[in-house]
């Protein structure tokens, strides 16, 4: 996997594209923009007018960003989306493994169906 982080100029956050290998096709590219906007101040927008609302705190030793919500954006309007229209509860850690490493884990669990997705690996900054 590559992750690239850009400045996002119109809202001052920051553009992420993951690009993930696979055994047969193409990669898969995954684009957001981390912004100061939503209900929190910390959103993940997705496109479409999707983003989804985040809290973030220091757990343990792990930075841990928490979904608050999901909502889709008309103009200035950001009208919350139901439970039953969402993926779940996200959760996301950031370990520091010291020496320029980190664990990056993902976990969403869907309040009927239980723990849908669960990913973690370990990075590294790439020096060029």
């Amino acid at each position: 996997m590559i992750v690239t982080v850009t400045e996002h100029g119109a809202t001052g956050g920051q553009t992420w594209t993951r690009i993930c290998a696979r055994k047969r096709g193409f990669p898969q590219v995954i684009h957001s923009a981390k912004r100061f906007a939503g209900p929190t101040g910390l959103e993940e927008y997705v496109g479409f007018g999707v983003s989804m609302a985040l809290r973030i705190a220091v757990e343990g030793q792990a930075l841990t960003f928490r979904s608050a919500g999901y909502g889709l954006q008309l103009g200035r309007l950001w009208i919350p989306l139901p439970q039953w229209l969402t993926p779940g509860d996200l959760t996301v850690t950031h370990s520091d493994l010291g020496e320029g490493a980190f664990r990056f884990t993902l976990d969403v669990t869907h309040p009927r169906y239980g723990a849908l997705i669960h990913q973690s690996a370990v990075f590294r900054e790439a020096v060029s």
